[in-house]
């Protein structure tokens, strides 16, 4: 079966998943006890820097707790696996949620068919998002950036210098959901190694479980000489239901 009938059929069952249920429920007027898990109708093909995408979800450019940059709207690079969409959707709402105050600053997804995308060397079929830093000013008020703002060893930002801190507490807090979430499996998370030691540090002083410390720890991932001390590169494993077209490289991978 190649892959276009695949995910045709993806989608029909998907439908019919969501159809089957309501029927029941109207004609024997009885309530689910809990919600099934059916496949979505994206589909991964290939890897991220070598692959393609097929009927990608596009992530609103305004949502609860999370705005797309003004950049990234120009260059309509909003489309994803559904898992992906639906993981940036509740970060940002979970952040905040628990924090309330500035937004989770999106920058590019994959392009709609998926394929090569200006400015990446991956990002190609519909698992990496780029994600802006919390930040806050001097006096600690959560500040709203529409682009991605590097910051350096001690947490301040470098262009503008020491205008605004890397807001270690929201940061965090975005990790821990991003690894917790129920809609996708994160693989990697690209960030430069002295930011990765700031939330380290931050998931030790609230206490957080050893074992999502040790998970945060191996997953958080400095790639080589490219540092990304500006943004947070978010690549999520291959969804279940997109195998074998999908293809991972856990050992080596590639921002």
């Amino acid at each position: 079966m190649n892959s276009l009938s695949k995910s045709i059929k993806k989608a029909s069952l998907y439908g019919f998943a969501i159809f089957l249920p309501a029927v029941a429920i109207y004609l024997l007027n009885i309530r689910p006890v809990q919600a099934v898990a059916v496949q979505s109708p994206s589909l991964s093909i290939g890897l991220p820097m070598d692959g393609n995408l097929e009927m990608g979800e596009v992530l609103p450019a305004v949502g609860q707790g999370y705005a797309m940059m003004d950049v990234t709207r120009n260059r309509r690079n909003r489309f994803g696996v559904v898992e992906l969409v639906m993981l940036v959707k509740d970060a940002g709402f979970q952040v905040s949620k628990r924090h309330g105050g500035g937004h989770l600053a999106v920058g590019d997804l994959s392009a709609r068919r998926g394929g090569p995308v200006d400015r990446h060397a991956s990002h190609q079929s519909g698992r990496d998002v780029d994600l802006g830093f919390y930040a806050v000013d001097n006096s600690g008020q959560p500040v709203a950036l529409d682009a991605f703002i590097a910051f350096d060893r001690n947490g301040y930002s470098v262009d503008p210098p020491m205008v605004w801190r890397f807001d270690a507490a929201r940061n965090w807090t975005l990790i821990r959901r991003l690894l917790e979430s129920p809609h996708a499996q994160v693989q990697w998370i690209f960030v430069a190694d002295h930011l990765k030691n700031l939330l380290l540090d931050q998931a030790a002083a609230q206490g957080a479980p050893p074992d999502l410390r040790s998970r945060a720890m191996r997953v958080l991932r400095q790639p080589g000489k490219n540092l990304h001390w500006d943004h947070f590169h978010v690549r999520i494993a291959c969804p279940p239901s997109d195998l074998p077209h999908c293809g991972d490289r856990g050992a080596a991978p590639t921002p």
